[in-house]
């Protein structure tokens, strides 16, 4: 459906029920973007702009925690890209990754966020916190053999393991030019990095390519996860990821929880860890520590 710019939200037999219907026009209604963001923080911004704001520092990294579920403790994060506007205020990817995929600036792009996520690590070694980290890789990164070496500097500069990386690769992506890409990705893998298989369930992997593909993590789409206790087809492809998951001993992340239902199914088929607004929404990094230790200590005192 990709292919094509659309985007599958449900999918209903014959003959049609109204709770089906409901659930459906329900999905719809979380797909659509909130009433409270303008017009204006929708559109893309120019390739002038990003010119500008990658040279005078304009990116920021939120980070949104990843809760192991057996522990119910933090156990890291995602790093997520945020555009600090001096006009439009704070952006989203969806206004700006397009338009640096597009122009050739992606690979500067990911060194950036790379670069701050990695500065942050380090901050919180430093002061006596381990926390493991996840960010995203373009397709369009993989395509040059320095890229493995140009992270692991940026590692050696600041004191962090690789192995306290995951590198998120979206699978709608993956089938394409994998054979260019496959000797970069083996090598990120050599060098220790974790590799996860982003947003699985939304693009053509196979068996083949996840025995081929040296992933170590992979991370369930929301669609399959949200609310998949009312949607018999959005179950049984949760269940099945995590089953093929489980074949090849991977690290099974269920991203898009949102409630404590979605929490207690990805739970009950067997997932590793969760992310989603139930746990908590990307925070600047200033706000993340103190954001852990509550919920840690939280969790602490329920258990006890």
């Amino acid at each position: 459906m990709s292919a094509q710019g659309l985007n599958l939200l449900y999918v209903m037999k014959k003959p049609l029920r109204r709770d089906t219907l409901a659930v459906a026009l329900s999905r719809y209604d979380r797909s659509q973007p909130s009433r409270t963001h303008s017009k204006k923080n929708a559109e893309l911004l120019t390739l002038d702009e990003i010119r500008a704001g990658l040279k005078t520092g304009q990116m920021e990294v939120y980070f949104q925690p990843k809760v192991n579920i057996a522990e119910r403790r933090v156990v890291g994060a995602e790093c997520l890209a945020r555009w600090r506007h001096p006009a439009r205020g704070l952006v989203t990817p969806d206004c700006f990754v397009s338009v640096i995929e597009d122009n050739g600036l992606i690979d500067e792009f990911t060194l950036v966020v790379f670069r701050m996520a990695v500065r942050q690590m380090a901050l919180w070694k430093a002061d006596g916190r381990e926390f493991k980290i996840s960010v995203n890789v373009s397709m369009d990164n993989l395509h040059r053999l320095a890229l493995p070496d140009e992270l692991v500097a940026i590692l050696h500069e600041h004191g962090v393991s690789a192995s306290s990386i995951m590198l998120e690769i979206t699978e709608t992506r993956l089938a394409a030019n994998l054979l260019q890409t496959m000797e970069v990705i083996t090598r990120l893998r050599l060098k220790g990095f974790g590799l996860s298989i982003d947003d699985f369930g939304t693009g053509y992997s196979t068996m083949e390519n996840l025995k081929r593909i040296p992933f170590s993590e992979l991370k369930i789409d929301r669609a399959f996860v949200n609310g998949a206790d009312q949607d018999e087809q959005a179950r049984a492809i949760l269940e099945s990821s995590v089953g093929l998951g489980k074949t090849f001993s991977l690290n099974m992340v269920a991203e898009g929880v949102e409630t404590q239902t979605d929490w207690d199914l990805v739970s009950y088929v067997g997932c590793h860890e969760v992310q989603g607004y139930f746990v908590a929404r990307p925070m600047p990094a200033g706000d993340f520590v103190a954001w852990a230790d509550e919920w840690n200590q939280d969790k602490l005192e329920h258990r006890q």
